[in-house]
């Protein structure tokens, strides 16, 4: 079976009251110290953690850095939670549907989707749940015995409603399914992780500032990320680059944020719509 090493993270950086600066690990689709090339019999993964909302909140966020290894392949499976791919480095065939850098692929809870088919250099993703704790789901059982998955912790349950549909099959495609959104990290583009009336949807953003470009200081609401995916920019008196992490609380103060010489693009997740608005 496959073999996953969880990275070890430092405490984050507090900046201000409720805001705390992350990172993101180097190296890419082959981990920071080339850990998906190891040896491993199916394949070894290796993954980060960042979490959007408190202990004592009714759900949390979860967006995880995941690095797979060549050719690995992971059956037809669901989440309890809608959650989305986003493809960083490499490449990953979901369904019939090769995805590369940029990619986004969404699912709606409870939906089968797949296989994953890990792209022949590797791939580099982030699979966020919208809410962690109802990330498991499950795959079919005639999956039970499969390499990837064989005593694994995942779970085995029969397929229930519209992943009836997908008996008899290995493969679901991406276009024409209601329940699954294709997309591709631009400018201005916005998901919803959660139906589009639903005020604890998860929600993410793509924005990409031109050099000297700002965003005047705010807060949100709710909990709020930024990932920063290119470029450098400047918080207040800070500087941060490419994979630099901010995480902030509901109301924490950010100051402005203004692009660097090169630009910047900035990848955003909130836990919940609220976290997508702007307080001023």
């Amino acid at each position: 079976m496959p073999r996953t090493i969880v990275h070890e993270k430092q405490p984050p950086e507090a900046l201000a009251p409720g805001l705390w600066l992350d990172q993101m690990q180097p190296g890419g689709r082959r981990g920071p110290a080339d850990e998906v090339l190891g040896p491993m019999r199916g394949g070894q993964v290796w993954t980060d953690m960042f979490l959007l909302g408190a202990q004592a909140d009714a759900f949390q966020m979860m967006v995880p850095d995941i690095r797979l290894p060549a050719n690995q392949y992971w059956p037809l499976h669901w989440h309890d939670c809608w959650i989305a791919v986003v493809i960083l480095d490499g490449t990953c065939l979901i369904g019939d549907w090769w995805m590369e850098k940029g990619d986004v692929l969404i699912s709606a809870a409870g939906l089968e989707y797949g296989p994953l088919v890990i792209g022949p250099d590797g791939c580099q993703m982030f699979e966020i749940f919208a809410r962690a704790h109802e990330q498991q789901g499950g795959y079919a059982p005639e999956y039970r015995d499969h390499p990837t998955l064989k005593d694994g912790q995942h779970a085995f349950k029969a397929r229930e409603g519209v992943n009836r549909r997908n008996e008899g099959t290995m493969c679901l495609p991406c276009d024409g399914v209601e329940g699954l959104i294709k997309g591709h990290l631009r400018h201005g583009e916005r998901w919803d992780l959660g139906e589009a009336d639903d005020p604890d949807r998860g929600v993410m953003r793509y924005t990409v500032l031109r050099a000297g470009e700002g965003i005047a200081g705010h807060s949100h609401a709710e909990w709020h990320g930024f990932f920063v995916m290119a470029g450098s920019l400047r918080l207040g008196e800070r500087e941060l680059s490419a994979g630099q992490v901010i995480i902030a609380e509901p109301l924490a103060r950010l100051e402005e944020i203004k692009a660097g010489t090169a630009g910047a693009e900035l990848f955003e997740v909130a836990r919940t719509a609220r976290g997508m608005g702007v307080e001023p």
